[in-house]
C-alpha cells in the first residue's frame, strides 16, 4: 500500500486545529476619509543573521503623526509579550473596551515610527493563523495579515497595506508563487497571505507550488509531494479549472516537545504547520494518514469555490454550503483515488450525521456560530450535499451530479450572482425535487425539532 499522510484540523477561521505555514509581513493601511485622523501607515519587515542567531523586526512608518498604532486582527494578547519595542517609551498594552491591542508612547509623544523586535517561533492563535510558522532548516512561513495595522483607528474600508519585506542575501522570498531576492514590495488585502523566506526551493509542478519541510518523515513528504498534485487533477477535471496563479502548498516542520498541528487555506494557498515530536511514529498510523488525506482534500476543495470562503463565520449561509461541500468532496475525492480509504469514508460520514443530530439537539445552523458549534456546518452540511448529489443523480440517470452544481455555481459567481445558499438552491430548482427543498428548508430552520426531521429525511435520501 502507498503510504500517505494526513493531517488533523479544526479550521479555525476555518475552524481549524491544524496550521500549517504562515507568514509575517508588513502593513500599509491607507486610511479612509472618512476617518479624519486616520494617516498612512506602512510596514517594513526585516530578517538579520547576527553571530548566526537570526532576528525579525518589524518597523512601522507613519506619513502623519498619530495618537496610536491599533492592529486588525487581534485575536488575543500575544503580541504584548512576544513583541519587543526597540524604544523605552514605546509599549504594546490591550484595550479591555476595544478588545484590541494598540501601540503608544508612554509619555504621550504623537507616533511616527515604531519597531518591534518579534519572536519567529510557532504560536498557536484561536481563532486566526499563526503568525510564524518554522521549518526545520531555519526558513520560515509568515502569515501577511498578522502585520496589519492601521493609524489610530481601523474603519470596515480599510483593506491594502503595503509590504516590505527584506531578506539575508543567501536567503530568498517566496511570494505568490514566485521567487524573490532580497527585497519585495507589494500590496497586500483581505485576510493576506503565507510568505516563505529561507534557503528551500520550490517544487514546482503542473498544478501547485509546493514548499515541503525536508525535515518531515519520509513517508509524510512522499505523501505531499504525490497526493496533492493527484487530488489537485481530481477537482481540476471535476470542476471548472483554476484560473490566475498557481496554487501553493506549504508544509512546515518543527521537532519540538509538543502535540500540535494545524492548517488551513487562503486565498490559492494550503498550508499546515506540525509542532510536535511523535511525526515518526504519527506517519505509520493508518488513521492519522486517512485524516491527513481527508484535510488535504477538504482545503483543496475550497479553491476551487466561489466567492469568500475564508472560513466559518456569522454567515452560516456561507458556512454549512463551503464546509459541508468541501468535507463531501473530500469523500468523493478520497473514495475515488484511494480503494483502501473506503471504510474510513464510510465510518466518517456516519459519524458526521451523528455528530449532526448531537448538534442540533443543542442549537440550530442558524445559531451555530453563536454558540460555538461550528463543527455542525461541516456534518451537517456535508449530508445536504450527499443527499443532494444522490437526488441530482436520480434525476438525471446519472448524467449529472453535485459537481454540475458547483460547476454552474461557479460560473453564476463568475457573472456577479451573490456566492450563498440563495444562489445555490436556485441552481436545483430545475432538478423538480420538492421532498429534496423540503428537507433542506427544514434543514435550515431556526426550529431544532424541524431541523433534525430535516436532516434524518436527508440522510435516508442515500439508503
Amino acid at each position: 500500500m502507498q503510504k500517505r499522510i494526513n493531517l488533523t484540523v479544526s479550521h479555525a477561521l476555518k475552524s481549524l486545529n491544524t496550521i500549517f505555514v504562515v507568514f509575517f509581513l508588513s502593513a500599509l493601511l491607507v486610511a479612509s476619509s472618512t476617518v479624519s485622523f486616520a494617516s498612512p501607515i506602512s510596514a517594513e519587515l526585516q530578517k538579520v543573521v547576527l553571530d548566526d542567531k537570526p532576528e525579525w523586526t518589524v518597523t512601522y512608518r507613519l506619513d502623519k503623526p498619530a495618537e496610536q498604532i491599533v492592529f486588525l486582527r487581534n485575536p488575543d494578547r500575544s503580541r504584548t509579550t512576544r513583541w519587543l519595542p526597540q524604544d523605552s517609551d514605546i509599549e504594546i498594552a490591550y484595550d479591555d473596551a476595544s478588545h484590541q491591542e494598540v501601540v503608544r508612547s508612554q509619555s504621550g509623544k504623537p507616533l511616527t515610527t515604531v519597531t518591534f523586535l518579534l519572536t519567529p517561533t510557532y504560536k498557536h492563535l484561536g481563532k486566526d493563523y499563526a503568525p510564524f510558522s518554522p521549518f526545520s532548516d531555519g526558513g520560515n512561513a509568515i502569515h501577511t495579515g498578522r502585520l496589519f495595522a492601521c493609524a489610530n483607528t481601523c474603519s470596515e474600508e480599510d483593506n491594502e497595506w503595503h509590504l516590505t519585506l527584506t531578506v539575508p542575501s543567501d536567503e530568498h522570498i517566496v511570494l505568490n508563487g514566485k521567487v524573490a531576492q532580497k527585497s519585495v514590495s507589494w500590496i497586500d488585502n483581505n485576510d493576506g497571505r503565507n510568505v516563505y523566506v529561507g534557503k528551500q526551493q520550490p517544487i514546482i509542478t503542473e498544478n501547485v507550488v509546493a514548499l515541503i519541510d525536508a525535515g518531515l518523515p519520509e513517508s509524510i513528504k512522499v505523501s505531499l509531494e504525490e497526493d496533492i498534485p493527484k487530488i489537485m487533477a481530481f477537482f481540476s477535471h471535476s470542476l471548472n479549472s483554476l484560473k490566475g496563479e498557481k496554487p501553493m502548498l506549504l508544509a512546515s516542520y518543527a521537532n519540538v516537545d509538543d502535540h500540535s498541528t494545524q492548517g488551513g487555506t487562503l486565498p490559492n494557498q494550503i498550508f499546515m504547520h506540525w509542532n510536535r515530536q511523535d511525526l515518526d511514529e504519527q506517519a505509520n498510523n493508518r488513521n492519522f494518514i486517512n485524516q491527513t488525506l481527508w484535510f488535504f482534500a477538504h482545503e483543496v476543495a475550497h479553491l476551487y469555490q466561489p466567492g469568500n470562503t475564508d472560513g466559518v463565520s456569522e454567515n452560516n449561509e456561507q458556512s454549512w454550503l463551503h464546509e459541508g461541500n468541501a468535507d463531501y468532496f473530500a469523500a468523493l475525492a478520497m473514495n475515488f483515488l484511494y480503494e483502501d480509504t473506503s471504510s474510513y469514508v464510510e465510518n466518517r460520514t456516519i459519524r458526521a450525521f451523528e455528530s449532526c443530530i448531537e448538534g442540533l439537539e443543542q442549537t440550530t445552523l442558524a445559531n451555530a456560530y453563536k454558540t460555538g458549534h461550528f463543527n455542525l456546518y461541516y456534518s451537517c452540511g456535508m449530508i445536504m450535499h450527499r443527499a443532494i448529489d444522490n437526488v441530482v443523480q436520480q434525476k438525471t440517470f446519472g448524467e449529472e451530479s453535485l459537481f454540475t452544481v458547483w460547476q454552474r455555481l461557479q460560473k453564476a459567481v463568475s457573472k456577479g450572482m451573490p456566492p450563498g445558499t440563495t444562489t445555490f438552491l436556485t441552481l436545483l430548482e430545475p432538478y423538480n425535487a420538492p421532498e429534496l427543498m423540503k428537507a433542506i428548508n427544514d434543514a435550515t430552520r431556526n426550529d431544532a425539532l424541524k431541523a433534525i426531521q430535516g436532516i434524518e429525511a436527508l440522510y435516508q435520501m442515500n439508503q
